[in-house]
């Protein structure tokens, strides 16, 4: 006895195959095309703004982003109601 497959089958795993290296360019086409259309363009329009979302202008002489912590002192009733 012979573990060969049925020709449905043999034919539906090689369009499978086919599948999956279609669906791999598609992914690559999409997340371009919303990188270029979308991201890039908020990007520019952002800048044009002078938005800055990461609070990187302006250090000062210190040159570094350091920010103390907003930390409440650990207390109980901090502990129960964590948010």
């Amino acid at each position: 006895m012979t573990d060969e497959q049925p020709l449905w089958r043999r034919l539906l795993d090689g369009w499978m195959q086919i599948a999956a290296h279609f669906g791999e360019v598609q992914t690559l086409v999409l997340m371009a095309l919303i990188y270029a259309f979308v991201f890039g363009p908020a990007a520019v329009i952002s800048r044009s703004f002078g938005s800055d979302f990461l609070g990187k202008r302006g250090l000062g002489e210190t040159g570094s982003a350091w920010r103390d912590s907003d930390t409440r002192p650990p207390e109980l009733e901090n502990v129960k109601q964590p948010f």
